[in-house]
């Protein structure tokens, strides 16, 4: 075999070996992270919508949570610990296709809006003041004007 052939061909086993650390790392970093956002949440199936995963924190006046695009209930979570300490319940609900939460064929806010809904009927919440962040803002004012 000649030189160069040698040479490529050692280059491409130590970029094989590379890639399969790369994974292995990847693979490992994902299954932790999976781990610290299943903890703290729960999940509830709702018959219309599917799994909901939510996070609820503190006792007091309810607070609904509803994130953006960078993450579930975990993004808001450290809101709410400011929230609860200042004495309200807050409600983190993971938005349809983000972590745990189900994603419907129809994933519009105003159904977005109806699952936060049976959501609250299902923890036995009448009434919510509702903070929608960022790409949350849409079905948090879909829900104040479906439901005010």
């Amino acid at each position: 075999m000649r030189p160069g052939r040698v040479a490529a061909a050692l280059i491409g086993v130590a970029a094989g070996a590379a890639g399969v650390q790369v994974w292995a790392r990847f693979a490992a970093d994902l299954r932790a992270q999976r781990a610290r956002v299943a903890r703290g949440s729960r999940v509830w199936t709702s018959p219309r919508f599917g799994p909901i995963e939510y996070a609820m924190v503190g006792r007091g006046v309810p607070v609904l949570l509803a994130h953006g695009a960078g993450g579930g209930f975990d993004q808001v979570t450290p809101a709410a610990e400011r929230l609860a300490v200042a004495g309200y319940q807050v409600v983190a609900p993971s938005r349809f296709g983000y972590l745990r939460s189900s994603s419907p064929d129809d994933p519009s806010p105003l159904n977005q809006a109806e699952a936060f809904v049976a959501l609250m009927d299902r923890l036995q919440i009448r009434r919510a003041a509702v903070v929608g962040i960022s790409a949350g803002a849409l079905s948090a004012l879909q829900l104040a004007l479906a439901h005010p």
